[in-house]
This record gives C-alpha cells, sequence and structure tokens, in this order.
C-alpha cells in the first residue's frame, strides 16, 4: 500500500511537492488558456474529489521552484495564465509565492490560484500577485454539518472553517477576477443547497472592485476519484444548467456552468 507523501525537506520554500501540470488547458480559468499545475497535498477530504491521489500525497514529486519557472517560461507563448490548483495550493505557501512572483516578473504570466479557501492568512499572502482567483465552496456556509459531509471532515472542525472561507472570499475582493465555484454532488449537494450558498456570499461580493463569476459544476466520476463515488453516476447536464439559470435570475453577479458535454456556458 502506498503511503502519503510528507512534505518534510529542507528548504521547503525553494521546492513544490506536485501532482504534474498540463501544459495548455482551456478549462481551469474562465475565457482563458492556462498552463495548470496540481500541487499535493490537501487539508480537506472530499469523498468525490477529482484528485484523490494527489490530494493525499500518493502521486507526488519533488521539484524545484526555479524548474518550474522554466518549464513555464517555455510554454508561455500559447497560454494566457499561469494556474495552480491541487489538493490545496496554499499548504505550500512560501514555495508558491516564490513562483508566483518569479512567472510576473521573469516569465511575464498572470497567474491563478484555486483554493477551498481554509486558509485566508495565505491567501492574503498571495493576493497581491493574483490576476485570478477559484474559490471552491463546497456547501452552504451556514451549514457545518452538511459542509463536513461533502468534505470528509468532523463537524467541528468544519464549524472553525467556514468562517475561515468567509474571510478568504472577503480577501480576495481585491483580486481582478473572482469565481466561486460549488459541484453538484450526487446525494450530497442539491440545487437547493448550491442556491443557498451562492446567496449567502452575495452581500459579500458587492465589495469586490473587479470581476464576480459563480460557477456551477457537474460533478463527474473522473479516474481520478476514489471510493464509492468512483462508482456514481454524472450529475445529469440538464439539472446543472438549469441550477445555473435560476441562480442567474436571483444574483447580481456572472453566472456559468461547467459540465463535460458542454464545457464552461455563460448564464448571464
Amino acid at each position: 500500500m502506498r503511503q502519503p507523501f510528507r512534505l518534510e525537506f529542507r528548504h521547503a520554500g525553494e521546492f513544490l511537492l506536485i501532482g504534474g501540470w498540463k501544459e495548455v488547458s482551456l478549462v481551469d480559468v474562465l475565457e482563458h488558456s492556462s498552463f495548470t499545475l496540481w500541487l499535493a497535498l490537501c487539508n480537506l477530504k472530499c469523498p468525490w474529489c477529482s484528485n484523490a491521489d494527489v490530494a493525499r500525497g500518493l502521486t507526488a514529486r519533488v521539484v524545484s521552484v526555479a524548474d518550474i519557472v522554466e518549464i513555464v517560461d517555455h510554454a508561455k507563448s500559447f497560454v494566457d495564465v499561469l494556474h495552480v490548483t491541487g489538493g490545496e495550493p496554499t499548504l505550500q505557501l512560501n514555495a508558491l509565492k516564490r513562483l508566483f512572483k518569479s512567472v510576473t516578473e521573469k516569465v511575464g504570466l498572470p497567474v491563478s490560484l484555486s483554493t477551498n479557501g481554509t486558509m485566508p492568512e495565505a491567501l492574503s499572502a498571495l493576493s497581491p500577485f493574483l490576476y485570478h482567483v477559484a474559490i471552491d465552496i463546497k456547501a452552504p456556509l451556514d451549514e457545518p454539518r452538511l459542509y463536513a459531509t461533502a468534505t470528509g471532515i468532523s463537524e467541528q472542525l468544519a464549524q472553525k472553517l467556514v468562517s475561515k472561507i468567509i474571510e478568504s472570499v472577503k480577501v480576495s475582493l481585491e483580486v481582478p477576477n473572482i469565481e466561486l465555484r460549488t459541484t453538484l454532488v450526487p446525494d450530497v449537494i442539491n440545487s437547493k443547497d448550491v442556491l443557498k450558498a451562492a446567496v449567502g456570499l452575495e452581500e459579500v461580493l458587492k465589495n469586490a472592485k473587479g470581476r464576480v463569476a459563480y460557477v456551477v459544476q457537474q460533478f463527474i466520476p473522473y479516474e481520478g476519484v476514489r471510493g464509492p463515488f468512483s462508482r456514481k453516476k454524472a450529475t445529469p447536464s440538464r439539472e446543472v444548467i438549469r441550477c445555473a439559470e435560476y441562480l442567474a435570475s436571483v444574483l447580481s453577479v456572472e453566472v456559468y456552468y461547467r459540465t463535460l458535454e458542454e464545457g464552461t456556458r455563460k448564464v448571464r
């Protein structure tokens, strides 16, 4: 049995524990192509995670920040943005900050971050570099029990984390492009939950200085999903679209949906 990788090497600010990268992605940053880098390890245990082995550190290798910068530099002609996702990237804050600074100053690409929002202090340290941030809103933030179910953690821990996620949303208000995402997960998160999650944050989002988009996502049982959810069917695309259309009728921000069948589409 493979054991999780533990980030215990010296000079951690100079290295990243990564799960891999894709030189050109068209699905990770709204209306942009990106060089997408997956960082390993996560502080949540979402039972439906599409990158479970990466999140657990089972698929990981150590690469220097300098090497990643060089690889991104070679690919910069084909992409608009460097996008870093996970796992939870903010767990590797020092090295990530070094990466963002180098890519911004030496490569000249804007940078994007996907995060679960549970570490607002880290997001605050990174936000000056960010062109785009995507925060996963796993469940309504006023329902710690449901958030715990969606993320595989205890309700006690969930009660502590939901306030941190709200703080992360507030921190992100300075970033030019904010994307909030909620996934319709079979038997866990339904359309009513998505609506409640989005409406619950609308008052905070009114203070955003840039663009704000809310994305309703389809659960897809990718090969990276482990356990019972690997045997679940994808959320029907029509359900995702209906949810997004209703959301667009009540929210003042831009609304999109993301499905395997249609990709990412804007509702309003």
